[in-house]
């Protein structure tokens, strides 16, 4: 099944909106009912791309999506079986974070961090990127990644920030879906958008960090990198269905009415409501990203005022 004049400039319009192939192959699918698979659509998006030499527009967003992998604590155990509690007078060895994956919004490298260079160092090098991210994202990032970031650090005397702009997949999908596991893996299966790497469970840890075998390592920072890729391509599908945690319009010095996602200034009403108290509200939309949000009416109204004024220049 060869591609419609249609559907190539419908892909090319896309393409200049977004780098994400994956965002762009789900929208195809879903929009002209092809009886593609998504890896075949990608492919062809990212060989339309070279072809046409279409660059899409770079939005000023430094947005962080990150992984990390640890080791587990080594305890001493009287007995085995199901333990409801350990003292911590039993732990031989704390665990450690093995690795850090990262990579920036719409950037194809990915970029590893691992303990081989020294776990202090690990964790010096990544909070320097952490403090360039308008935005860090993690799937249980809030509750894991960034507090067992944390707890290393405090362990080093490595400095960090208490708070970071974060935006956690994870809590997303809790609050706005009814997905029958909130697991990375699932989401992603369930959207058609890629799932994580096969490996051998906890034989793998154990390869790492009791075996110290450099093959297990290269494995572990894989896997986490892929889950990087997952994590990037994820929440791109969910980002028009959920509330976002930054405006990154007036945060890169755009105006309250322009998108808040995206900051495209091609943006309009589409909906008028009122709250119980009589409040009036402006729904928007984008037409870069198909973000839905809210303005206020005094906000629209400076939007009408500000067009009127240059479409008089």
């Amino acid at each position: 099944m060869s591609y419609t004049k249609e559907v190539k400039e419908f892909i090319k319009v896309r393409c200049e909106q977004t780098p994400n192939s994956t965002q762009i192959a789900r929208d195809v699918i879903n929009k002209f009912g092809l009886d593609k698979k998504m890896d075949a659509v990608r492919v062809f998006i990212r060989s339309f791309r070279e072809d046409e030499k279409v660059i899409a527009k770079q939005m000023p967003i430094k947005r962080l999506f990150f992984d990390i992998e640890t080791s587990y604590h080594t305890v001493r155990m009287w007995r085995i079986g199901k333990v409801g509690w350990v003292n911590p007078n039993q732990i031989i060895k704390h665990k450690e974070i093995i690795c850090i994956s990262y990579k920036w919004q719409y950037d194809d490298k990915i970029h590893t961090l691992d303990w081989r260079m020294g776990e202090k160092k690990m964790l010096k090098e990544f909070i320097k990127v952490m403090e360039q991210a308008h935005e860090l994202v993690g799937h249980n990032g809030d509750r894991f990644d960034i507090k067992e970031i944390r707890t290393r650090c405090i362990n080093y005397g490595v400095m960090m920030f208490p708070n970071y702009r974060t935006l956690d997949t994870l809590k997303k999908a809790r609050q706005y879906f009814n997905f029958a596991s909130n697991k990375l893996d699932y989401i992603g299966q369930y959207l058609n958008v890629g799932r994580k790497m096969e490996q051998e469970g906890f034989d793998l840890w154990i390869d790492v960090v009791e075996n110290k075998s450099e093959k297990a390592l290269e494995k572990m920072i894989k896997y986490c990198e892929q889950d990087v890729i997952l994590l990037e391509d994820t929440f791109f599908v969910l980002s028009p269905f959920i509330t976002h945690n930054n405006n990154f319009a007036v945060l890169t010095g755009g105006d309250k009415w322009d998108c808040p996602e995206c900051a495209s200034t091609k943006v309009k009403m589409f909906r008028t409501y009122s709250t119980p108290m009589g409040v009036i509200r402006r729904e928007m939309k984008c037409d870069n990203c198909k973000k839905q949000y809210k303005i206020s009416n005094k906000t629209y109204m400076f939007m009408l005022e500000y067009l009127k004024k240059r479409n008089e220049k």
